[in-house]
C-alpha cells in the first residue's frame, strides 16, 4: 500500500498538480537513528554582530522613517544570508536612548534632534526584522557612561540625566563641563534604581531574546570621587578597591535576579573590557583595575555569558604601533585565559573588525576562538563585516541548559503539499517554541536548511530521495527531537 501511494505521489509531482492529503503518508513515524545510524548534526556557535546606533555607526544615516526602515531591512536580510544567528541592538547610547520611555530622551540621531521622537518605534521595528529572518534579538544596554555637560544637548522631550538628576554625575565632570564624556555615580541606590527600572520596563514591553550590558559597567578611573558613599554604603569594612567591584558586582546581581523573575528565559550577559588583568607588559585597560571583576558575575551565577571585547590582533604590539602608543596584547593569549575561565557559562568572543589588523585575520580569529573553547564570537560593528565571507553553513545556537534542560516538544501534524519542485510543509504549534528548525539528511550527517522559522509552515526545493527534520527551539535555546521523517519517494 505505501509503494503504491508513493507511486501516485510521483505522478503527481511529475503533472505538476499541487495537493494535500496522500502525501502525508511519507511523514513517517521513524527516528533519526533509524534513518541514519549515527546521525550528526551541526555545530553549535552564536554567531552575532552588534549594530551600534551610537552617532550612526550602524544606524542608517537618513533621518527619513521610509529610507532607515528600507536600510534596516536590508541590514538585517544581509545577516541572514551570510548565516549569522544573532543581533545585539543598541538600545541605550550615552544616557539616551532608541525607545520610548519617561526615563531618558531619545538619541539625537534617529531624527536629527536630541530628545524628538521618531515616527515609528525603532527597537520594534528591529524586533519584527529579526523575527522575520531567523535571528535572536538582544538588547544593547550602556549603563554607566553619558556624555558631558557641554556636549549634552538641550532635549526637546524628556529632559536628560544632566538636567534632572545632575548630582548622579561624577564631580569632575561638573568642574570640566567641556570633557566629552562622564559617568555616572555607580554606587548611589538612585543610579542603580533607574538603571534597573529602565531595563525592566524596557524587557516588559518588548518581546526580545536577551539583555546586554556593555563593558562601560565600571568606573573610570582610579581617582573616582565617592568617598561619601564609601563612607555610606560599606557596612562589611571592605577596602576601597573591593568595595567597588563588590558594588557593580551586587548591581549585575540585581538585574539579573530581577530579569529572571521577570522572564526567566531571557539570556542575560555582559560584554566586559577585553583585558581582565593584563597577562604581558602591554599597557592597556585592565577591566579588574576599574572595578569591573567579571569572572566573578560567572562564579557567582549572576550572568549566562561574557561577551570580551577583544578588539586585537593576534602577537604583541608593532613598531608602528607602538610609535603610536596603539598597544596590543596577544589576542591568542587572551582567548585562551578567558576561555580558562568560563565557570560553565557561556563565552563569547568579541572581534572588532573596524581594525584593518583584525578584519585582516578575522577568520583566524574564529579558528583560534573555537579551539580555546568559546561558545561564540560577536563581530563589532555591523558596518565593518562589509567583505567577511558567509559562513559555510548555519549554526545551532547553543543551549543554556543551566537554565532549563527540559526539551520541546517536536513539530507533530505535519502536513505536505506539493506543487511542481517544491513542497510546502505545515505542523502543529508547540506551545513551548520559539523558533523551528529544517534539517535535511546527507548521508549520516544533518544540514541545517533552514534555521529559526518563527512560522509553522515553510515552502523549498526538493529531489527524489531526499529526507528532511523538523526540530522545535525554545527560549532557553533547547533543541527537541527530530520529527518523523518527511521523505520525498
Amino acid at each position: 500500500m505505501a509503494s503504491c501511494n508513493a507511486m501516485k505521489c510521483r505522478n503527481l509531482l511529475q503533472r505538476g498538480l499541487a495537493w494535500v492529503g496522500l502525501c502525508t503518508v511519507l511523514v513517517r513515524q521513524l527516528a533519526a537513528q533509524d534513518i541514519a545510524p549515527n546521525v550528526e548534526m551541526p555545530p553549535a556557535e552564536l554567531r552575532g554582530v552588534w549594530i551600534a546606533t551610537a552617532f550612526g555607526i550602524d544606524f542608517p544615516k537618513s533621518t527619513r522613517p521610509e529610507e532607515q526602515q528600507r536600510q534596516l531591512d536590508s541590514m538585517f536580510q544581509d545577516l541572514k544570508a551570510r548565516r549569522f544567528n544573532a543581533v545585539f541592538f543598541q538600545v541605550r547610547i550615552r544616557a539616551d536612548v532608541a525607545f520610548e520611555t519617561p526615563l531618558e530622551p531619545y538619541h539625537e540621531y534617529f531624527t536629527g534632534v536630541y530628545g524628538k521622537a521618531p515616527a515609528y518605534d525603532i527597537v520594534q521595528y528591529a524586533i519584527d526584522l529579526a523575527r522575520k529572518y531567523g535571528l535572536e534579538f538582544h538588547a544593547w544596554f550602556n549603563t554607566m557612561i553619558l556624555r558631558g555637560k557641554n556636549t549634552t544637548k538641550k532635549s526637546v522631550g524628556v529632559p536628560s540625566l544632566w538636567e534632572r538628576y545632575p548630582e548622579w554625575i561624577d564631580a569632575r565632570a561638573h568642574a570640566n563641563p567641556d570633557e566629552p564624556t562622564a559617568f555616572l555615580n555607580p554606587a548611589k541606590p538612585e543610579v542603580q534604581a533607574h538603571l534597573l527600572q529602565l531595563i525592566l520596563d524596557f524587557a516588559r514591553r518588548y518581546d526580545i531574546d536577551g539583555i546586554q550590558l556593555d563593558d562601560y559597567l565600571r568606573y573610570p578611573t582610579v581617582d573616582f570621587p565617592d568617598s561619601a558613599e564609601f563612607a555610606r554604603y560599606n557596612p562589611r569594612g571592605l577596602s576601597r578597591a573591593d568595595w567597588r567591584r563588590e558594588v557593580i558586582t551586587r548591581f549585575v546581581e540585581m538585574v539579573y535576579d530581577s530579569l529572571m523573575r521577570l522572564k526567566p528565559y531571557l539570556k542575560f550577559g555582559v560584554t566586559p573590557v577585553g583585558v581582565y588583568r593584563r597577562l604581558d607588559s602591554e599597557p592597556v585597560l585592565e577591566g579588574y583595575a576599574l572595578y569591573q571583576d567579571a569572572r566573578e558575575w560567572t562564579r557567582r551565577k549572576v550572568c549566562d555569558y561574557l561577551a570580551p571585547q577583544l578588539y586585537f590582533h593576534i602577537g604583541r604590539t608593532t613598531e608602528e604601533e607602538a610609535r603610536l602608543r596603539q598597544f596590543n596584547p596577544d589576542f591568542a593569549a587572551l582567548v585562551e585565559d578567558w576561555c580558562s575561565n568560563k565557570h560553565f557559562r557561556h563565552l563569547y568572543i568579541g572581534i572588532g573588525v573596524y581594525k584593518p589588523a583584525v578584519k585582516k585575520e578575522w577568520h583566524r580569529q574564529l579558528l583560534l576562538a573555537r579551539r580555546a573553547g568559546a561558545d561564540g564570537i560577536i563581530f563589532y560593528p555591523y558596518s565593518a563585516t562589509a567583505g567577511i565571507a558567509a559562513f559555510e553553513e548555519f549554526a545551532r545556537l547553543p543551549a543554556m541548559q543551566w537554565k532549563c534542560a527540559v526539551k520541546p516538544s517536536s513539530p507533530q501534524g505535519i502536513e505536505v503539499k506539493w506543487q511542481g519542485s517544491t513542497i510546502t510543509l505545515t505542523w502543529h504549534h508547540q506551545p513551548e517554541a520559539r523558533w523551528y528548525n529544517l534539517y535535511a539528511l546527507q548521508g549520516t550527517r544533518l544540514t541545517l536548511l533552514q534555521q529559526h522559522l518563527s512560522r509553522t509552515t515553510t515552502t523549498f526545493s526538493v529531489s527524489s530521495g531526499q529526507k528532511f527534520f523538523l526540530t522545535t527551539i525554545d527560549r532557553f535555546g533547547n533543541e527537541s527531537a527530530l520529527s518523523p521523517v518527511i521523505e520525498i519517494p
